[in-house]
């Protein structure tokens, strides 16, 4: 009987322990592990928008970092004019921003380089197909996507409407010669007009003159469409123009009312805005000697991925809510003027209506997209010397494009 007992005792202890071990493993199995709260990060945003934009894309940026407590962003602005060196200089040192932004034409440059890295593994095909094609294509080089749109973007002609008076828009380049000369004759300028490659672009297209061609792999600075269509730029606008026709000489005019037009792009909306002046914007009027509409270079502003970036899937983040957000896309285009890359806000009442997105939309249409090839870093600096040369008298133009051609083969031939 007392063995009995005891086998009893035994399988009782052994039930128990079954059971115990049995709703061990049932909780262990039936409660979700913890998750693991997500690193914080910061990731670093290099671009070149006025102060007027940045100050609300970054109250924007606030909603962002809301919605995503583990990543702070720092949105540092970085000056046109310095931003591709320092962009180089800094990756090539094992360093730099997480994202930047440029127009696309810089995108063969920087994937020869090895500076930028391709993100097709981030990018889904849904969040592909809400962009306009085009303007995502321009952020591929040799079968990868390096670079997410955000915007198209080319000049256009301003107009101070308290300057203007009655006075109506050229339609033609003889009505503008003609108004410039009036104003000249005033006392204050006939337009506020930077020269540079970029900004006189649109006419030398128009002659059928062009810089670099990714297609044909050859240089057309010194071709005769090219000289003529400089010869032209000289004789037009040389006897109005305030004789400094650098960058910041010129865009300081229009704000002061010191000339009626500004010949520039929506990056200076906002300063424009701010400075309240009354204008109105317009298309190019046509070239009268040829009848034919101005075809200025376009460009799709975007931004890349440094290889050097440690929080990539953070930047991507990033980047696809400043690409898509409905909210701040719509207010980028009205407020700043921007064309939305973006398929959905194109089609929205608030954008199809309004005066300067329609106008600078209408120009883009126009106008000659950017190569993309590296080959085209090396024409904007002869190029400009050659412009300036030009300008100050010191060579005249047939020698200066010559200088400038034979210089870009010469960087193109060592790349």
């Amino acid at each position: 009987m007392k063995e009995m007992k005891g086998v009893a005792t035994i399988a009782i202890a052994i039930v128990i322990i079954v059971a115990v071990i049995a709703a061990v493993a049932a909780y262990v199995y039936l409660t979700p592990p913890e998750e693991e709260e997500p690193e914080e990060v910061t990731i670093t945003v290099w671009h070149r928008f006025n102060e007027e934009e940045a100050s609300v894309y970054e109250a924007f940026i606030e909603t962002f970092e809301s919605e995503h407590p583990n990543i702070e962003v720092n949105f540092e602005f970085i000056p046109g004019e310095l931003m591709k060196d320092r962009v180089i200089t800094s990756i090539a040192g094992g360093a730099g921003p997480d994202l930047f932004e440029w127009a696309h034409d810089f995108t063969g440059t920087l994937v020869v380089g090895d500076y930028i890295v391709p993100i097709d593994e981030f990018v889904t095909t849904e969040l592909r197909e809400k962009f306009v094609a085009s303007a995502l294509e321009a952020g591929e080089y040799e079968g990868n996507l390096y670079a997410l749109p955000f915007a198209a973007e080319t000049t256009v002609m301003a107009y101070n409407n308290e300057l203007m008076g009655d006075r109506p828009i050229p339609e033609t380049t003889d009505e503008l010669v003609a108004l410039m000369a009036e104003f000249k004759e005033e006392g204050i300028y006939g337009a506020s007009y930077p020269i540079n490659p970029y900004f006189v672009s649109c006419w030398v297209h128009a002659f059928g003159g062009y810089y670099w061609d990714d297609e044909t792999k050859t240089v057309g600075v010194n071709s005769p469409e090219t000289k003529q269509a400089v010869e032209w730029i000289v004789e037009k606008f040389k006897p109005y123009l305030y004789e400094d026709i650098g960058w910041d000489a010129q865009v300081a005019l229009f704000p002061e009312d010191q000339a009626p037009l500004a010949i520039n792009g929506p990056w200076m909306f906002g300063s424009w805005d701010g400075a309240e002046i009354d204008y109105t914007l317009s298309t190019y009027p046509k070239i009268s000697e040829l009848g034919v509409d101005p075809m200025p270079y376009t460009g799709v502003r975007v931004f890349w991925m440094n290889k050097n970036s440690e929080h990539r899937e953070e930047a991507i983040a990033f980047l696809e809510w400043f690409t898509t957000d409905l909210s701040l896309v719509v207010t980028r285009s009205t407020s700043f003027g921007y064309v939305p890359v973006l398929e959905e806000v194109l089609e929205r009442p608030e954008i199809e209506g309004d005066p300067k997105i329609g106008v600078v939309a209408a120009q883009v249409a126009l106008g000659t997209p950017m190569a993309a090839g590296p080959e085209m870093i090396a024409v904007w600096g002869p190029l400009e010397d050659a412009l300036n040369a030009i300008w100050a008298g010191t060579k005249d133009i047939s020698t200066a494009l010559d200088d400038a051609q034979a210089e870009i083969e010469e960087a193109i031939a060592e790349m």
